[in-house]
């Protein structure tokens, strides 16, 4: 199989809108001649049956892949054997979507397909020739692509029944979410900063640092009062940027460390942090200017917030639906 072949039904996979969106889709493959004749059951699910030999085919295409970029043959038996019981797995959870498809009589009509796989092939740039001729390639008829197309598309549409629709995301949702990543829709802010430090080594005694932070205390009050801060900083400041008012330079808030974050956030121009002890001693910390302080708002990050608290319910959810859907079914593993 081809790495082309492969491609166009992942791509399927993702217009089809099937429920186990994280799974991969593999071409069916044609049965050699010397292939074995004798035929068993893998897996009873409920009424249907899965063949071992639907399984080992599964796995023969697995191993189509593994066959181009020339694993070796131990790493192959390896991963195949690995793959197995996934694939098993997988096949019983489409065996039980199906049969939930028919319970509820799902239809969709050919023209619908068809237009499906006329997205697939735009998005590819290939025509129905080119993509038959992959196809064949990759050892399916189109009758069968299409059949696969089909039945992700049905299963998609039983999603949207079974879960998507009685998912809502709320405003206080998003607002709960958008409050606790703040960091993240801030992201866009930068400050222009000034500081004034006091160094401490963390190995000086505690009367040497305890004078230390008074000096700081009493630089702080002037501040309050109403000293420029940039004139505190020449006079006072041990950093090297003392002389240049303090002034450090432009930081996005994701640079800044944690305690200087929080210790800003909430300031405006021309104010300045409470007393802070960092590692190199006490420092207070002056927003000179904001610069890009447009990043996103609650509002200009709704739909955002909103598609992703969407997806996450709709994964968990549906995790959930299938495991449900399993306690109530007869699922017999044969192997």
């Amino acid at each position: 199989m081809n790495a082309l072949a492969l491609h166009l039904l992942k791509t399927a996979f993702t217009f089809a809108g099937t429920a186990a969106a994280a799974a991969v889709i593999f071409l069916n493959l044609t049965v050699p001649a010397d292939a074995e004749l004798v035929d068993r059951v893998a897996a009873v699910v409920n009424d249907d049956i899965i063949l071992q030999s639907d399984v080992n085919q599964r796995l023969r295409e697995i191993q189509l892949t593994l066959d181009q970029p020339g694993y070796p043959q131990d790493q192959q038996r390896r991963i195949l054997a690995e793959q197995r019981p996934v694939l098993l797995a997988r096949m019983i959870d489409d065996t039980l979507t199906d049969q939930q498809v028919k319970r509820f009589n799902i239809q969709i009509d050919d023209e619908e397909v068809d237009q499906t796989i006329a997205r697939i092939r735009d998005v590819n740039r290939m025509s129905e020739e080119e993509l038959r001729r992959q196809l064949d390639m990759a050892g399916t008829s189109y009758a069968d692509y299409r059949q696969q197309i089909k039945d992700r598309m049905l299963r998609g549409r039983l999603l949207n029944w079974e879960v998507k629709s009685k998912i809502v995301v709320t405003d206080a949702d998003v607002e709960a979410y958008y409050n606790a990543n703040r960091d993240i829709y801030a992201s866009a802010t930068k400050y222009d900063l000034r500081h004034i430090l006091l160094r401490v080594k963390p190995t000086d005694d505690p009367a040497r640092k305890a004078q230390v932070k008074r000096q700081m205390e009493a630089i702080y009050d002037r501040l309050e009062s109403g000293e420029a801060f940039e004139k505190m900083a020449g006079l006072y400041s041990n950093a090297a940027t003392a002389a240049k008012g303090g002034r450090l330079g432009v930081f996005s808030v994701k640079s800044l460390t944690g305690q200087v974050r929080e210790a800003l956030s909430g300031l405006k121009e021309q104010e300045f942090t409470q007393i802070l002890s960092t590692e190199q001693g006490y420092q207070v910390f002056y927003v000179d200017k904001i610069l890009g302080s447009g990043g996103k708002s609650l509002e200009e990050a709704k739909p955002e917030i909103q598609e992703k608290l969407y997806a996450e319910r709709v994964d968990r959810e549906f995790k959930a639906w299938l495991e449900n859907l399993r306690e109530r079914s007869h699922i017999e593993i044969m192997e």
